[in-house]
């Protein structure tokens, strides 16, 4: 079973990159994680571990590749099913072209091919949409920001 999705993200690559690579924050802002636990303090780097839980169970998952702010992959099991993710960003004029591809194999995903094809293919549907939430709602809330601190910056030179 293969599912692809891809969206285009008003926010800097970087800032989408932080959302995504930012794993223990995950269910901040996708309903669908119930928790999340990334196994290290640092950068993310191939072999890096983590695990998230949704409604299908805990989905333990290894790091495969890193390119930072370009490219994440990770390969995770739960049940009898094995899951393989690959999420690409590329920097546009207006923001961040973000695809990302899922792959499950497994007995299960054999046995029950088109029922979960379908659910495999909503749920990333879902996922960019809830990814390009997040980063657009954190590029404006830092615009603010940098407004905010230019315009008190502005007001205690002007005194």
């Amino acid at each position: 079973m293969i599912a692809k999705a891809a969206v285009d993200i008003a926010a800097p690559q970087r800032e989408v990159w932080t959302v995504l690579a930012d794993i223990d924050s995950w269910p901040t802002w996708n309903p669908a994680v119930r928790h999340a636990v990334c196994h290290t303090e640092l950068e993310l780097e191939e072999g890096t571990k983590f695990r998230f839980s949704t409604e299908l169970g805990t989905l333990k998952c290894r790091i495969t590749h890193v390119d930072a702010p370009h490219a994440l992959s990770w390969k995770a099991r739960v049940l009898l099913l094995g899951e393989r993710v690959a999420w690409h960003l590329e920097p546009t004029d207006h923001g961040t072209h973000v695809e990302v591809e899922a792959r499950m194999t497994g007995p299960v995903s054999r046995l029950f091919h088109r029922r979960l094809d379908a659910r495999l293919q909503r749920v990333m549907d879902s996922l960019v949409q809830l990814l390009r939430l997040e980063a657009e709602a954190r590029a404006i809330e830092e615009r603010e920001e940098v407004a905010r601190a230019a315009a008190g910056a502005g007001a205690t030179t002007d005194g």
